[in-house]
């Protein structure tokens, strides 16, 4: 456990318990398929794991001065009121500049390659200055035509960034075609913007410093407000959140932050940092080895408490609302998506056979999204501050 903070303040409340659901015994083929899946996802681990205890483990010189730094961050105001770390969203805030090329066409449409630049400050100068503020990255995909369109902002997954890839996982063909307009935002540290010296697209996302990773994760949900901005006011239509993974952790996040989102959709979406940076802790042969090395999970808990979607009380309509989980999820347990659906009042909610990596079967898990997005988008008001003239 950490230690008490040097102050009087009381340290912020636990987060809920992560309960595992019950499924039931499922069919045969759901067997199968989530059995496949799940081999899928081991493999997967194993390989993240061997990353983790090569590159990202701090050592034993590192540990008490991150314990220490972790102990002083909760011991701040933010963590015993999380919405004050994202006070920003309560503003209209957009993007500075923007230019955006064409890509390519798409039938009935074209894809628009957006960079914007932000007025973003880091919430602790000290920490900004070993973060990224470059330029925003979105592909835009747009219908041809004047009228206004609810488009889907769609947030990646972590490791992910790159858009052609980004846009297979998140379903943006299948929306597209369904008359929607897709967002796709690159976040911070992934794909294009991965800074130089990084060993791979998101590095900066599993850093084990609670201060750096506290901080990205406010520098994302600024970018995702700003845009989001950008977006209503350019198209005139509603912005509605697809979130993978990561994605799906920041769109539930924004979720408990403004309630004007036309739908949020997170996809496996984990809801604990510190549970996750856990479970990698305690199956890290170096962990088990130099047992200094391990942080406990309640002081991991407490350290990422402030952006956890738990934390937040869900402002969107629940009928605005589906999570996306996988049964065979071995990355994401399945006890973070359930706990997500207990805290905001059991809305609708779609498990599917497969796992985090292996989404099975695909189609059934689009049509599902495809039709609630349809149906939630109903009732979003378009923007009354469109812009006459070109969308693009």
């Amino acid at each position: 456990m950490l230690p008490q903070p040097a102050t009087t303040a009381p340290l912020p409340p636990r987060l809920p318990d992560l309960p595992s659901p019950n499924f039931g015994p499922g069919t045969w083929n759901d067997w199968l398929l989530t059995g496949f899946a799940q081999a899928v996802d081991a493999a997967m681990m194993r390989a993240m794991g061997m990353v983790v205890d090569a590159v990202l483990l701090p050592g034993p010189d590192e540990v008490a001065e991150m314990r220490a730094a972790a102990q002083r961050i909760i011991a701040a105001a933010p963590w015993r009121e999380p919405r004050r770390f994202f006070g920003f969203v309560d503003d209209d805030v957009r993007p500075l500049q923007s230019e955006g090329r064409r890509r390519r066409n798409l039938p009935g449409g074209q894809v628009v390659a957006r960079r914007f630049t932000t007025d973003y400050e880091p919430a602790a100068p000290t920490v900004g200055e070993a973060n990224l503020t470059d330029a925003v990255h979105v592909e835009h995909w747009l219908h041809d035509g004047e009228a206004p369109r609810t488009t889907v902002l769609a947030l990646h997954g972590f490791s992910m960034g790159y858009p052609r890839f980004d846009g297979f996982a998140l379903f943006a063909a299948d929306l597209y075609r369904a008359g929607f307009d897709i967002a796709l935002l690159t976040l911070p540290a992934h794909g294009a913007r991965t800074p130089p010296g990084a060993r791979f697209s998101g590095e900066k996302f599993a850093m084990p410093r609670v201060d750096q990773l506290n901080e990205i994760v406010r520098q994302a949900v600024y970018e995702i407000h700003a845009i989001a901005n950008w977006l209503r006011a350019h198209n005139g239509g509603a912005v509605g959140l697809l979130g993978l993974s990561l994605g799906g952790y920041l769109s539930a996040l924004m979720a408990g932050l403004r309630d004007d989102w036309a739908f949020v959709v997170p996809m496996v979406p984990p809801v604990c940092i510190g549970d996750l940076a856990f479970r990698f802790h305690a199956r890290s042969r170096r962990v088990q080895r130099t047992p200094e090395l391990a942080f406990s999970r309640d002081e991991l808990r407490a350290a990422y408490r402030v952006h956890s979607p738990l934390a937040h009380p869900l402002l969107v309509p629940r009928e605005r609302i589906l999570i996306v989980a996988g049964k065979g999820d071995r990355i994401v347990p399945p006890a973070h998506p359930h706990a997500l659906w207990e805290h905001w009042g059991n809305p609708q909610i779609h498990w599917y056979s497969g796992s985090h990596v292996a989404p099975l079967p695909r189609r059934e898990i689009a049509r599902r999204i495809v039709a609630h997005v349809s149906a939630a988008h109903a009732d979003a008001p378009a923007r009354a501050d469109a812009p006459e003239g070109s969308r693009q």
